[in-house]
């Protein structure tokens, strides 16, 4: 007696989420109409920067591979294109003198899903100080 009065039980609320459910989506409203889309608006490129060091240049692809983050984990690379001003050491450069491991500071656009480099600051990396020379024995 005590399972069938379960059984019914269990039933009875099995019917009941599923009548709820049925009334509650028979109770909202119809969607309004979307109005009609208006013409696309030109989109402007999207802007980024990046710091870091000069993993990898490929000129013959005219990118440059920047690594960040925690041990260099995070690479973007960057296009290079005519447009983009680099400078090294505050002077005016190209790709070609950007070389691996230098420091830079890099801004961007993204265009056509590519990173395109619009400025390109080179810094060489930091040399380690020399040893200091000791004191002769006396």
């Amino acid at each position: 007696m005590w399972r069938s009065a379960k059984l019914l039980m269990a039933s009875s609320m099995v019917v009941l989420v599923a009548a709820g459910s049925v009334w509650a989506q028979a109770q909202m409203p119809m969607p309004k109409p979307t109005p009609p889309i208006a013409p696309a608006q030109p989109i402007s490129p999207a802007a980024g920067s990046v710091e870091g060091m000069v993993k990898k240049v490929d000129l013959t692809e005219g990118t440059v591979r920047v690594a960040t983050g925690w041990f260099g984990l995070i690479r973007r690379t960057l296009s290079v294109t005519s447009d983009t001003r680099v400078q090294v050491d505050g002077r005016q450069g190209t790709l070609m003198d950007v070389s691996e491991g230098a420091e830079v500071k890099a801004s961007y656009e993204v265009r056509d899903g590519k990173n395109v480099a619009t400025h390109i600051d080179v810094t060489p990396p930091a040399q380690p100080p020399a040893p200091a020379a000791k004191a002769p024995k006396q």
